[in-house]
């Protein structure tokens, strides 16, 4: 009931944008660190919600999926960029062009095994030689904890160890980079994430 009860709010792109403000500049930090990015850098944003991300890639050639209409049309609204309405576990929903950054953040936590699979396979496909996909996503606390019963009420019921996410990934990328930091409040660290580089297989 609670868990139903958050993700019917979270799903107004204005209660996502405000729960998510403690913690995406953190959450994003790693990647950000990591790209070199220009006004010919095409990057897709996958899961991009109401555009969560896109305000650090306005001088990027960015589009954004996300399968909220919502999100989507307050992604437009707000920021620069090309945003997509679409079901990104099906195939013929992702735009069908190159991109030499794809970025999911905090996605697959949503998707079961098979649909993470899928996906990944996919965008194997959609990365232009020489680009790489950039994975950050939450690592299932082991043991009861606090931040284990605020990974399984959020509304991603697919949060897994790092063994896991390790595992998923190999199966589709070739992992160049994989880590883990800690992601809470200022002060208190509740989770941790994973952040993967990846090339095409």
């Amino acid at each position: 009931m609670i868990s139903r009860l958050i993700a019917r709010t979270l799903e107004v792109p204005l209660v996502y944008r405000v729960l998510q403000a403690p913690f995406q500049e953190r959450k994003i930090a790693p990647c950000l660190a990591q790209l070199s990015l220009t006004p010919q850098t095409r990057l897709l944003d996958v899961g991009c919600g109401p555009g969560t991300n896109a305000h650090h890639f306005a001088s990027t050639q960015y589009t954004g999926i996300d399968v909220n209409p919502d999100y989507i049309q307050s992604a437009r609204r707000r920021h620069a960029g090309r945003f997509v309405t679409g079901d990104v576990t099906n195939p013929d929903m992702l735009p069908q062009e190159q991109f030499d950054v794809i970025l999911l953040n905090s996605l697959m936590h949503h998707l079961p095994d098979e649909a993470v699979g899928l996906l990944l396979s996919q965008l194997d496909l959609r990365l232009a030689p020489g680009g790489r996909i950039h994975i950050l996503d939450l690592i299932l606390p082991p043991g009861a904890s606090t931040a284990r019963l605020l990974a399984r009420i959020d509304r991603g019921k697919f949060a897994r160890s790092l063994d896991s996410w390790r595992a998923l990934f190999a199966q589709s990328l070739r992992i160049e980079q994989l880590v883990t930091f800690p992601l809470g409040l200022p002060g208190l660290p509740l989770w941790q994430m994973v952040y993967c580089i990846a090339g095409a297989e």
